[in-house]
């Protein structure tokens, strides 16, 4: 019986009223187990919490909680079921370019293949032919078979093109045609972090120059002002002489750390990469595309009859429109690409304006620093922040060294 059976067996023969000590000596489970397992299954159940008068806490399940816990216990593992479903099914989907890429260029060489053996045999010449053949079912395994095999050691990672690993021709295409996604997505919990970060620095009292070059916005703009406020639950405080200053209430202590020594002056958007793949392997996934429209619009104009379109037709019709968007997506990313980096590069020239605005103050913003250099001292912002209570030492020795300590103080007073 593992030890959450266990715990819901003793829930139950305790009344579904329990406080840790009770399920610790009813299970004999140490009492680390017991309070982790027993927050876990009140959570999943919607149990409540009651202390009594004498500061016990007990735990208050409902009389169905076990059919509850069931459900979420249900609820968890199709939610797993779906994960890795959908992480299946997007794996298959970005293979699914490279797969077609293959099947349009098999089917196009095979019915030239084909085209070309049926005018060998009317002129009686088949040698050059079955050459041909030889290098078409040659083309076939170093494209299809040989990818696909090195697919297999590398599925775990679809999205993996670091450190110069391979990750095979039919997730090459995927890279190709739509790339490696925002390079920024993380970019707006790294500036919360950072932001934090500056705020402890500068002991709750900022002004506004000081977040901007993080925010990437200007100081006067009012709107990120407030949502930092809301965020680290700061107010706007005036100076003697008029000036606005944020102090933040809950950040003013900050442990003595040398961390904060590391935090870099600004924050830098990173600029978009058309692609990871090597130029090898890029240029690998240009030549086959180029290779399958030329085929495929070839197809086209010699098989294919507009006044008399059949199934063949449409298919045709279809490799060939697929070989036109494998090149003209790639084309349009890259147009994309090079304004967002565009707008990159002028959003960073503002934020390096804002840091060096910073470092090298005018005389009116180096009056504003000093006064709020002046409030973190008018708030007594450090505080006193001598340990009082250490799990390293025997708890009534440091109340008796305490007692001792402030009754020597009163006394010197």
């Amino acid at each position: 019986m593992s030890n959450r059976s266990k715990i819901i067996h003793a829930i139950n023969d305790l009344g579904k009223r329990v406080t840790v000590a009770d399920v610790v000596a009813k299970t004999g489970m140490p009492l680390s187990d017991v309070s982790s397992e027993l927050n876990l299954i009140a959570s999943d159940t919607d149990a409540n919490l009651e202390v009594a008068q004498d500061g016990e806490i007990y735990y208050c399940f409902g009389e169905h909680y076990s059919y509850t816990y069931f459900r979420h216990g249900i609820n968890r593992v199709l939610n797993q079921i779906g994960s890795g479903t959908f992480k299946v099914a997007t794996f298959l989907f970005r293979l699914s370019f490279g797969l077609t890429l293959l099947f349009s260029l098999i089917c196009l060489f095979g019915i030239a293949l084909i085209i070309q053996t049926l005018l060998a045999g009317v002129s009686g010449s088949t040698e050059s032919v079955s050459g041909m053949w030889r290098d078409f079912f040659g083309l076939v395994q170093r494209l299809a078979l040989k990818d696909l095999v090195h697919w297999g050691r590398e599925k775990l990672k679809p999205g993996s093109t670091s450190g110069g690993a391979r990750q095979g021709f039919l997730l090459d295409c995927f890279s190709f045609l739509f790339g490696e996604g925002d390079p920024n997505k993380d970019l707006e919990q790294e500036k919360w972090k950072l932001l934090a970060q500056v705020i402890r620095l500068n002991e709750g009292v900022v002004l506004p120059e000081h977040l901007s070059p993080y925010t990437g916005e200007e100081p006067e703009d009012e709107q990120t002002l407030f949502a930092i406020l809301a965020k680290f639950n700061g107010m706007p405080q005036v100076t003697s002489t008029g000036s606005i200053v944020y102090v933040f209430p809950d950040m003013q202590k900050r442990s003595e750390v040398t961390s904060y020594a590391l935090l870099p002056p600004l924050l830098e958007h990173k600029t978009w990469t058309f692609s990871n793949l090597k130029k090898e392997e890029l240029k690998k996934v240009m030549g086959m595309g180029a290779l399958n429209f030329i085929m495929a619009l070839t197809a086209c104009i010699f098989l294919v009859r507009p006044a008399h379109l059949n199934s063949a037709g449409y298919f045709f019709l279809f490799l060939c429109f697929y070989a036109l968007l494998f090149l003209t997506i790639p084309a349009l990313r890259l147009l994309y690409t090079f304004e967002k980096n565009r707008m990159v590069k002028k959003k960073n020239q503002r934020i390096r304006e804002f840091e060096n605005a910073l470092g090298n103050p005018t005389p009116e913003l180096s009056h504003r620093l000093e006064e709020a250099e002046e409030m973190r001292a008018t708030l007594n912002v450090n505080g006193d922040t001598s340990i009082v209570y250490s799990t390293k030492a025997n708890y009534l020795e440091q109340i008796s060294d305490n007692d001792f300590q402030r009754d020597l103080k009163l006394g010197g007073k």
